[in-house]
């Protein structure tokens, strides 16, 4: 008799609400009916009254648990990952695509990933891929892969990001954010613009945040707009960009804006400079295998509903 009692178990009851027309419940019941479609045996667990854990090849979650949070749905999701991990199965995140930044359709494009929302730890099966998802990112977002800026810019931006979400993993971004300063100072008299994340930005209508002004106070150094001025346009005349891991980092490589990241689980470290002492003289790699990677990363609900994604990650799945 199988130790499974179902192939796959949508834990559609991790989230907060469920109602049937919000687009999270949606895309949960799509990959159901994907992986029904392909024959797997499926429970859509929508019970948030009642949460229990099934023993099943692939747990489905839609995001990950960060560093600090609270909810009863975010320690029930904790609970299946930990579940998943000690029964040698697998857990799936259904999160956020990296091309956000670019006019589309909510939730066209999403990613999914085995036990981790982090790049160098999930698994996104999707190594060495080739270009058919690229070719057909390109086509339904309108976007492609600008040649790099040849020391071609005005200023040097640096992006923030939010403290308590996954991809910060609890570190502190004012620390980080004042030694960065200081070793591009050490380097360059440039202008430096800091972009804040827009919801960190305005202290007086979120609670906890940090107040950047100081940056105001380091020669040649500016705060600028985020909340009126868009990402697209605060990268228009930059020289680089800098990010600790901020999925953002993704914009700026396809704009071909040398790219510093700081942290190994940025989606953009393996095109990206890693250590500022290179801010005047950045490498600028070759992306074409690493967008063919990132965008098979990448599916739509169609996709998803047809059962391509559950079939493309079965054979990583337990028997």
């Amino acid at each position: 008799m199988s130790q499974w009692d179902y192939d796959v178990v949508v834990y559609v009851s991790t989230l907060p609400k469920i109602k049937n027309h919000n687009i999270k419940v949606q895309i949960m019941r799509a990959f159901g009916e994907g992986a029904i479609n392909a024959g797997a045996r499926v429970l859509v667990d929508d019970n948030i009254n009642n949460r229990q854990i099934y023993n099943c090849k692939l747990a489905i979650i839609l995001g990950w648990v960060g560093m600090s949070y609270s909810g009863q749905h975010i320690y029930f999701r904790e609970s299946i990952i930990n579940h998943q991990k000690a029964t040698g199965a697998r857990v799936m995140s259904i999160d956020g695509s990296c091309f956000k930044f670019h006019p589309t359709k909510e939730n066209e494009w999403l990613r999914y990933s085995l036990d981790s929302v982090f790049w160098n730890t999930g698994e996104y099966a999707n190594k060495n891929s080739n270009n058919t998802h690229w070719n057909m990112i390109q086509q339904s977002l309108g976007i492609n892969a600008q040649p790099w800026r040849e020391n071609n810019g005005g200023h040097i931006l640096i992006c923030l990001q939010r403290d308590n979400g996954w991809n910060a993993k609890g570190f502190d971004q004012e620390a980080w954010l004042r030694n960065t300063i200081s070793k591009i100072r050490n380097k360059t008299d440039m202008s430096i613009k800091i972009r804040a994340h827009p919801g960190d930005l305005n202290r007086n209508k979120t609670k906890n945040k940090h107040d950047w002004t100081f940056v105001n106070q380091v020669k040649g150094c500016e705060l600028i707009d985020s909340v009126s001025t868009t990402l697209h346009q605060s990268m228009k005349t930059a020289r680089c960009a800098v990010y600790y891991n901020s999925s953002s980092s993704v914009l700026s490589v396809l704009k071909g804006i040398p790219t510093f990241v700081s942290e190994e689980s940025a989606v953009t470290w393996d095109v990206a400079n890693h250590t500022l002492d290179a801010i005047l003289d950045p490498e600028m790699p070759d992306r074409m295998q690493w967008l063919n990677d990132l965008s098979q990363a990448h599916w739509t609900i169609d996709q998803s509903r047809s059962g391509d994604v559950y079939k493309h990650f079965l054979p990583y799945l337990p028997t």
